[in-house]
């Protein structure tokens, strides 16, 4: 792409601009379309630029860039996320971001990242040349967001979960180092070599595995833990909380929904919580379905499907997963 020209790619215009961010030379390698969504790749080898761009358009309003490149010129990207998250893993990466006019981030570490900029900001990037650029960035609703964590998450922190609600006055970037975990499905991604209908499937199901272990971290990981002052009233409604949790677990009452009720600020709540008791308030509530559940397996005749759904699962398929788990048997094997 030409330094001087500005293209504004954004994730609704999406397959209409993606081919021209590589090269004006680029050529279309690859381009399938399925139930599952649309797959295209353009690849260049010129004296702009030598590599790859994949792009993904799929349902439930997923689309996914994967890059692996080197311009040979420095550039410069304009762009607009709209209503969609996104998040960023780079195995290698030199890049800065303009998220506002006052504020910018420059990434040089392999590291992994959440952007959540106004749905009216246009985000400027710049590349340097001769840089390898190897990264997924993968854009979603806030909806798919809350899907995929569940209950937990109401358990996000204030800051990540004001930043997923798209205020129009919030511009929201943080980064963090990767873990092999996610280090290795990133690099799995952009080396596979699957083609047609199976790369797309394979992309988007690694691509929600990303997803899955990042929020995974940001809910549950106790590295992830910043030090919280406690009062003693603190303390007090953190005793109260865990009364409360455990009776009222099924349904139990969110983190905002408890810190309303005893007082106690959201995040003191979260993360205090952990300190205090050494698990989060949804580990806590799952172990106390499980125990629940154990009893009445053992001490009742009840069916195990009316069990499932008295201690707050919605499907007996995984209220049996978590209770093998747990416990190493299955329903059926406590009952013989």
């Amino acid at each position: 792409m030409n330094t001087h020209r500005k293209i504004v790619f954004n994730w609704e215009n999406f397959d209409s601009i993606a081919p021209k961010l590589l090269s004006p030379k680029a050529t279309k390698s690859l381009e399938v379309q399925s139930d599952f969504g649309k797959i295209s790749q353009v690849e260049s080898d010129d004296e702009t630029c030598s590599g790859r761009i994949e792009f993904l358009n799929l349902n439930r309003d997923l689309k996914i860039i994967i890059v692996d490149s080197v311009w040979f010129q420095d550039h410069k990207f304009h762009i607009c996320d709209g209503t969609y998250v996104r998040f960023n893993f780079s195995l290698s990466i030199d890049i800065e971001m303009q998220l506002s006019k006052d504020k910018s981030v420059k990434v040089v570490t392999p590291s992994w990242r959440i952007i959540n900029n106004k749905p009216d900001a246009e985000v400027i990037e710049r590349i340097p040349k001769n840089k390898r650029s190897a990264w997924v960035t993968i854009c979603c609703k806030k909806e798919l967001i809350e899907q995929i964590s569940g209950d937990a998450y109401d358990n996000l922190p204030n800051l990540l979960q004001d930043a997923f609600e798209l205020s129009d006055t919030i511009s929201f970037h943080e980064y963090y180092d990767f873990t092999s975990r996610l280090n290795a499905i990133t690099a799995d991604i952009l080396k596979t070599q699957l083609k047609g209908v199976m790369r797309m499937v394979y992309i988007e199901s690694r691509c929600l595995e990303l997803i899955c272990h990042a929020l995974d971290f940001l809910i549950y990981s106790p590295t992830n833990l910043p030090s919280v002052k406690l009062s003693s009233k603190d303390s007090s409604a953190l005793a109260e909380a865990h009364n409360i949790l455990l009776s009222e677990y099924a349904p139990a009452p969110s983190i905002t929904e408890l810190s309303r009720r005893l007082g106690i600020n959201r995040n003191k709540l979260f993360y205090g919580f952990k300190i205090k008791y050494g698990k989060s308030v949804s580990d806590f509530i799952q172990e106390q379905r499980l125990e629940e559940a154990k009893r009445l397996l053992q001490q009742t005749d009840m069916s195990i499907t009316n069990i499932a759904a008295k201690v707050g699962f919605g499907h007996q398929s995984n209220f049996s997963t978590a209770i093998k788990r747990h416990f190493g048997l299955t329903p059926k094997q406590f009952r013989n």
